[in-house]
């Protein structure tokens, strides 16, 4: 070999070895990314969404990341940087949107790599076009005009062959939807609406999501009531995804007759194939021409009503969903949660009109601020694909689901305690293992107790469903000084937080719907404020003064931790949770609501504001947690160095706050105090005989409890540690969801200390 054919073979080895490296590299940063198939049916580039969280500081993910399936091809994707980019102190999360393929019941591994320049794209992409009035959004197979002197959407097109061609002059919904609601002092509908805002809050090859709000009025300059629309568009679907607020905004009780959004479409054919879905059973089909009509109500979770075309006498139970079918196609729509939210309805006749009986007439009372949220789709098909109704039901209610690998997202350090995934039991002693294990079931078993025994394992018990306390949970109190009667009590404490936790732990998808149906309540009624006041209100009924037994602001932040908010933001695109954790955290920057007469004020308020912090990166909120922190310190030194409360969880909720903030800031002052805290507690309040820091209430005190061990190596912060965790594990029942919330808020984090005590040995 020449002295130039050995350079040139010196480079090539050069360069393979860097390709391998390179390749090596990407291996060993490679996110486990699980799919399930949950609807019994087979998916092919369907668009699957999910949050991805990275390290602090982890240089490998600072561009969009990629996606590779299970046999390490490129799928096409879009990734969106959720937090933000200028702290290096919090990890950070990537919200991608990818194209996966899975079969019926199965479940597969994709995984997330470090992204480069040139990037698959989908065969029918997502374009969208500004307008002097709105925009325009196509994807080959669908296209929508979003105007803003038009309500939601204004017109539709679709194409069954995927090339675009769509008439100018025949849109197959040439009507806006139509939304409207009736109340005892009259009809409100967008056909009298004011301006309709649209923003574009993502846009990409693979989705583009809308924000749509307006008014609904009685007449011009009155407007009492808002809706507020995210609609999303995606690649390789002729999908529609909508989820639709209405919210009370007049600013006093409203008495709500009806509520309801309606859409037309331009069918082929004198006479039109009418199904509507129905569980366990065939669809129910039957042909209408122009003036026929079919309907079925839901008015309790044992009470539906069919009625037009189909018989009274009818006892099928509706799925949710409805299709049109003319001779060329047509159009479906589905409806999540369709039984559990009753009262509801859905029509369709022989016009080509569909309308969703949002709320069927009930004489209900919104009090001010309070809102209702409706997941709907809108699914456009070919003549070849009339028989998609079960895909329409799927796509409402249980599409396939991505979870990240929990063994990553202990790596990341992203939650306030680790999950217990595999990777980190095997490093634990035999015999904590099984201590991990058990606990694990237990808070799973414990979670879906409180919502009463599921139904097929997905769905809320029919006793706590309804329009509004769907995803609620019932509370009879029966305490000397409390009015007696029916209460409510699902978030006080982030119980959803603790529902998506044990989600990512163990990939029940049932725990997902409950966590999500929680979320959406927490919105729509516990945290609006329907006086007028700037405080925030428990909601509607459901959660009363108990000693007057009558609806009141709250007086304090109690129930302002917002984790819960932020999680399912990260986790399943909730756009409307991030907003109210920030509204949340922006009330404890501006009022006093925090005292020390009630600890669970002071706690909620730092990690309220910490979530923001880490969801935004703005020093406004870490400062102002700073500023409770430094209260907190000063009062602990008049105190002894102790919390002192009335209840011992109330000093433990307060010493995890501290935790969580110390493990941004590092601040040794607050580590500190955190000692005195928790050796305070251990001189006066250790029960040996328990195993416990006084009650189950000391459980509270497992994060500060591990901090302690790891940065101290005192072995006395071990030992009580273990010893609270076996009397959990081995012998409390936890059945109320306060407890719940509670005694499961850090005890996982024990593990943190067991691991390393193990790897010591």
């Amino acid at each position: 070999m020449g002295k130039r054919g050995a350079t040139i073979f010196f480079i090539a080895v050069l360069f393979l070895s860097s390709c391998l490296s390179l390749q090596a590299n990407k291996e060993a940063v490679a996110i486990p990314v699980v799919i399930r198939e949950r609807a019994g049916l087979d998916w092919k580039n369907t668009p699957i969404t999910v949050g991805v969280p990275v390290a602090a500081g982890d240089r490998s993910f600072l561009n969009p990341p990629r996606v590779l399936d299970q046999w390490g091809r490129e799928v096409a994707s879009q990734a969106i940087l959720l937090s933000p980019s200028t702290t290096a102190t919090v990890p950070r999360w990537w919200r991608i949107t990818f194209l996966g393929t899975i079969n019926r019941h199965d479940s597969l591994v994709y995984r997330v790599v470090p992204g480069e320049e040139k990037r698959v794209q989908p065969r029918t992409a997502v374009r969208v076009e500004k307008t002097a009035t709105g925009y325009l959004v196509e994807n080959s197979l669908l296209k929508l005009e979003l105007s803003t002197i038009q309500p939601l959407v204004a017109k539709a097109w679709f194409d069954p062959n995927g090339k675009g061609n769509f008439p100018d002059d025949g849109p197959l919904m040439a009507v806006p939807l139509a939304l409207g609601l009736k109340t005892t002092t009259g009809e409100y509908t967008t056909a009298t609406a004011g301006e309709t805002r649209i923003t574009l809050e993502e846009a990409g090859p693979l989705r583009a999501v809308f924000r749509i709000t307006g008014t609904l009025r009685l007449q011009e300059g009155d407007a009492p009531f808002t809706y507020d629309c995210r609609l999303v568009v995606s690649a390789e679907t002729s999908d529609l995804r909508l989820a639709l607020r209405l919210i009370n905004t007049s600013g006093q009780p409203v008495t709500m007759e009806e509520a309801w959004v309606r859409a037309t479409f331009n069918l082929k054919g004198e006479r039109l194939a009418t199904t509507f879905g129905v569980d366990g059973k065939a669809p129910k089909t039957v042909t209408l021409r122009g003036n026929g009509w079919a309907s079925v109500q839901v008015d309790s979770p044992s009470r539906n009503r069919w009625s037009g075309a189909f018989p009274a006498s009818t006892n099928d139970v509706p799925s949710g969903s409805v299709a049109l079918s003319g001779s060329e196609g047509g159009v479906g729509l589905g409806v999540k949660a369709f039984r559990q939210q009753y009262p509801k309805g859905l029509q369709a006749n022989g016009a080509g009109q569909m309308r969703v009986q949002l709320l069927t007439a009930t004489g209900q009372v919104w009090e001010a601020g309070v809102a209702k949220t409706h997941h709907l789709v809108l699914s456009f098909y070919g003549a070849r694909d009339r028989d998609n109704l079960q895909y329409i039901e799927a796509i409402a209610n249980k599409p396939p689901v991505a979870t990240v690998d929990a063994n990553w997202m202990n790596q990341t350090g992203v939650l306030a305690q680790p999950l217990m995934a595999k990777g980190l039991i095997d490093e634990l002693s035999p015999e904590l293992q099984n201590t991990a294990l058990l606990l694990k079931e237990k808070n799973r078993a414990d979670l879906l107790n409180l919502f009463g025994p599921p139904s097929g394992g997905q769905e809320i018990n029919a006793e706590y469903w309804g329009f509004f306390n769907y995803g609620d949970l019932p509370l009879a109190f029966a305490v000397p000084w409390a009015q007696p009667g029916q209460y409510w009590n699902n978030n006080a404490y982030d119980l959803p937080y603790q529902l998506l936790c044990a989600y990512l732990q163990t990939e029940d998808p049932a725990l997902l719907e409950v966590g999500e149906a929680a979320l959406t309540h927490w919105q729509d009624v516990d945290l609006v404020n329907p006086i007028a006041n700037p405080r925030p209100f428990p909601g509607l009924d459901h959660l009363k003064e108990p000693r007057s037994g009558v609806v009141s602001a709250a007086q304090d932040f109690r129930s302002f931790a917002n984790g819960g908010l932020i999680l399912g933001y990260y986790l399943f695109d909730d756009q409307f949770g991030y907003e109210l954790a920030l509204r949340m955290a922006d009330r404890v920057t501006l009022q006093a609501g925090a005292t020390f007469t009630d600890l669970r004020t002071v706690s909620a308020g730092i990690t309220t504001l910490l979530t923001a912090y880490q969801a935004t990166g703005h020093k406004r909120y870490l400062n102002s947690a700073a500023e409770l922190v430094d209260l907190v310190l000063r009062w602990q030194q008049q105190q002894e160095g102790g919390l002192p409360a009335d209840f011992i969880y109330k000093a433990g909720l307060l010493t995890d706050s501290l935790v969580s903030y110390y493990r941004i800031t590092r601040d040794p002052r607050v580590l500190t105090g955190i000692q005195a805290a928790v050796d305070f507690s251990l001189k006066h309040f250790w029960d040996e005989e328990l195993g416990l820091v006084q009650n189950a209430g000391g459980l509270l005190f497992t994060s500060a409890l591990d901090l302690l061990y790891r940065e101290t190596g005192e072995e006395k912060y071990y030992q009580v540690n273990e010893r609270q965790v076996r009397s959990l594990t081995e012998g409390l029942e936890v059945k109320q969801p306060k407890d719940v919330a509670l005694y499961y808020r850090s005890v996982f984090s024990f593990f943190n200390s067991a691991r390393l005590r193990s790897n010591k040995r």
